[in-house]
């Protein structure tokens, strides 16, 4: 039975500190990520739950660099070396060379009975019976089979043998004798991965282009279900529903490290058990007989970069006839490896998609256990593919095989670079912590609730306990000690420790009869003195165009001032702003508005004179605290000329001689520069420019003098017009004849 359970702490708030707490949530996998564990794991889903524990059988010490299968019978291990023709056995804590096979490598293990089964590559390569130490005698061998990659066992003691590098499948009957049953042709040359169903079908994964293929060993004829992206199928496993599991190991999609980012969305579980599908019809006899699979060939309800399904009838020939290609949208480079269920109408769904090589693949107890590469991780995946479980994280590169019912019930798994083996127990550990990391208010807080919610089956327990400190590096001696570690019953327990900037908590999870709680949650609310807002800047930038009450507005000139406000709050209080304006020199400000609640305000310059102000901007917290415990900040800005005033042109002079006119004035600003002066003689769109007499326009005041030439006899009119540097525009004009 499960209980919700949750832990809380109430605390009063000061009158002095903020009116609304701060809150740290951990309910995702990515929150939990940087915790430390100890015999803990997180899931997929975001759960804390207690970890298997495992043990090192085989250390790297004594190991071979590559321990390519493992394979076992009660309390015994056996344990293949990848590169040599080794076969060890492992029992009672004891490692010992068992047996030397011919060829160059130890490519698959499998029990028959009490003895044992090897497949070699290599000179020699075949099937070997291994009936004690050193007792080797050959089963089956083939001169045109170089690896022996996988062994299956059929009716009627035959043994199925994954070969290379024809791409071959062999049954091979009790008293040796091989019978071709399946040849890939062009399409593989290496037959990777077998697994039998229960209805005899056998079936066989490949390389070259990651093919799953349904082989009736009774008609030697085998057909495409599955298309993958990746280029090759590393294992097989069958479920009780007609269903198989195929796991890919295309290295070309893997990652360097095999490392994943954490899942940090709250996606909940699953809700019950998916049914199982429905079993393909019978196909119908004929010349054209109907594909078992209930849809066409390429409509896998799984998007279309994870799988394609190809559906072949059987043909007349006993090897099957070369399909034409069907090319699955391949996904991008390093989107990973993944395991693939293919349902028995044939659609297929993506369950696991990880950077990493898959190279072995278990069921063990409703769930695939899965080795990889390249970060040397196991991983628990429940059927549906909702949940991902890290059973152990190897310090070797790869986790190359796996294998059920080792000592104890224990799964036992292999890797390479560094070589091992080990044992996985069958149940969680009894107990286990996680610490999280040291969480920062920042400042120096109080700590108010903590809640922690998850499954409690009965007999098991959750404890939390918490320490705080104000160096970053935890357990720093400056910090406290842990408090009291309080039992989770859903009552309300205070937290003891000290207020402080930093603050970490403990999870202590303890099992009971093989099962254990789980954290599915855990909220902390504290709260830091109230800090006064930050104004860093304050600006008011000219504007010719702006948005007034949802409507655009183009002044003449640059009359609008953008003001904007940069500010912040310590706290993540809400902020709200007075603005205020008085002349350079003046004492008192006069209030332009005063409930602002965005850092931002276009102020109209022409509702006061022209001249040289100041702006002030002055934030307050005071919409999330308390009249009393509210603080503001303030920052006045940089000096800000005002200037609405065209320049003024006079006097102006206009003398003629001949057909040239001579002009002269001087244009004059009240607050600021002269940026161009220009003229245009009988229009009002063709102007020229003109530079004033001293060559430059740069001040409040400038000479002109210039002249007109070549006119055309008769009345003209000569228009000039100047501009300051707030786009204010001055006019003045002159008439004058021209004799003929």
């Amino acid at each position: 039975m499960k209980y919700l359970v949750m832990l809380s702490v109430a605390i009063l708030a000061s009158a002095a500190q903020a009116v609304v707490p701060a809150t740290w949530t951990h309910a995702t996998e990515a929150d939990f990520a940087k915790a430390e564990l100890k015999n803990a794991a997180t899931t997929s889903l975001g759960e804390v739950i207690l970890a298997r524990k495992i043990e090192i059988i085989m250390p790297s010490a004594s190991a071979p660099a590559v321990v390519s299968a493992v394979a076992t019978s009660g309390k015994a291990v056996y344990a293949a070396a990848g590169a040599k023709p080794l076969v060890f056995r492992i029992e009672g804590g004891k490692a010992g060379k068992w047996a030397t096979l011919p060829g160059a490598m130890v490519c698959c293990l499998r029990m028959a009975g009490k003895d044992l089964l090897a497949g070699t590559g290599g000179n020699g390569a075949g099937i070997y019976r291994v009936s004690g130490k050193d007792k080797v005698k050959k089963v089956w061998a083939d001169g045109k089979v170089k690896y022996v990659w996988a062994i299956a066992p059929g009716k009627k003691d035959v043994l199925y043998a994954a070969t290379g590098p024809e791409g071959k499948v062999f049954a091979v009957d009790k008293a040796g004798k091989g019978r071709l049953i399946y040849h890939a042709d062009k399409l593989a040359k290496n037959i990777l991965s077998l697994a039998v169903a229960r209805n005899g079908h056998l079936y066989a994964g490949t390389d070259t282009e990651g093919l799953v293929i349904q082989i009736d060993p009774a008609r030697r004829k085998g057909r495409v279900i599955l298309d993958a992206a990746e280029k090759e199928i590393a294992a097989l496993a069958v479920d009780g529903n007609g269903g198989l599991f195929a796991a890919t190991a295309d290295a070309a999609k893997a990652g360097p490290d095999g490392k994943v980012k954490p899942n940090s969305k709250k996606a909940g579980k699953a809700a019950g058990k998916t049914r199982p599908a429905p079993k393909p019809a019978a196909a119908k006899k004929g010349p054209n007989p109907a594909p078992a699979a209930s849809q066409p060939a390429g409509s896998a309800t799984a998007p279309a970069e994870k799988a394609v399904v190809l559906v072949m009838p059987p043909g007349p020939s006993t090897k099957p006839r070369v399909p034409s290609k069907v090319t699955p949208p391949a996904p991008p480079k390093g989107k990973g490896n993944a395991v693939y269920y293919i349902r028995p109408d044939g659609l297929v769904h993506t369950i696991f998609r990880r950077p990493v090589t898959i190279l072995a693949m278990v069921m063990h107890k409703d769930r695939l256990v899965l080795g990889t590469g390249n970060g040397g991780s196991i991983y628990a995946v429940t059927p549906d593919g909702d949940e991902i479980v890290q059973l152990a994280d190897t310090d070797a590169k790869q986790v190359t095989a796996l294998a059920v019912g080792g000592p104890g019930g224990r799964l036992v798994f292999a890797t390479a670079n560094k070589g091992s083996v080990g044992l996985i127990a069958d149940a969680p550990a009894a107990q286990g912590t996680l610490t999280c990391k040291p969480l920062d208010a920042k400042q120096i807080a109080k700590w108010g609730t903590v809640r922690v919610q998850g499954d409690l089956p009965k007999g098991t327990r959750i404890g939390v306990a918490t320490r705080s400190g104000n160096i970053a590096k935890a357990g720093d001696k400056t910090w406290s000690t842990w408090s009291k570690e309080h039992a989770v019953r859903g009552d309300f327990l205070s937290v003891q420790s000290p207020p402080a900037r930093f603050l970490q908590y403990r999870l202590k999870l303890t099992g009971a009869r093989g099962v254990s709680p789980a954290v599915k949650q855990v909220e902390i609310v504290y709260q830091v003195g109230n800090l006064p807002p930050v104004v860093s800047a304050l600006t008011a930038t000219p504007v010719v165009k702006v948005s007034l009450k949802g409507r655009a507005v183009v002044a003449p000139s640059k009359v609008y001032r953008m003001t904007k406000i940069t500010a912040s709050d310590p706290n993540g209080d809400k902020l709200t702003f007075t603005l205020a304006f008085r002349e350079q020199g003046a004492d008192k400000w006069i209030t332009m508005t005063d409930k602002l609640a965005v850092p931002s305000y276009v102020w109209d310059t022409r509702t006061i004179g022209d001249g040289v102000y100041e702006l002030r901007v002055t934030a307050s917290d005071k919409a999330s605290n308390t009249p009393d415990s509210a603080l503001e900040a303030a920052r006045i800005s940089q000096r800000i000329v005002v200037d609405n005033t065209p320049p003024v042109i006079k006097p102006l002079a206009a003398k003629t001689a001949g057909k040239t006119v001579s002009l002269s004035g001087q244009v004059t600003d009240a607050s600021s520069r002269i940026t161009s002066i220009e003229y245009a003689v009988d229009s009002q769109n063709k102007w020229l420019s003109l530079l004033p007499k001293d060559g430059i326009a740069d001040s409040k005041r400038e000479q002109l003098a210039f002249e007109v030439k070549d006119l055309a006899a008769g009345p003209h009119r000569i228009a000039l017009r100047a501009k300051d540097i707030y786009g204010n525009t001055g006019y003045a004009s002159a008439s004058v004849t021209i004799a003929p």
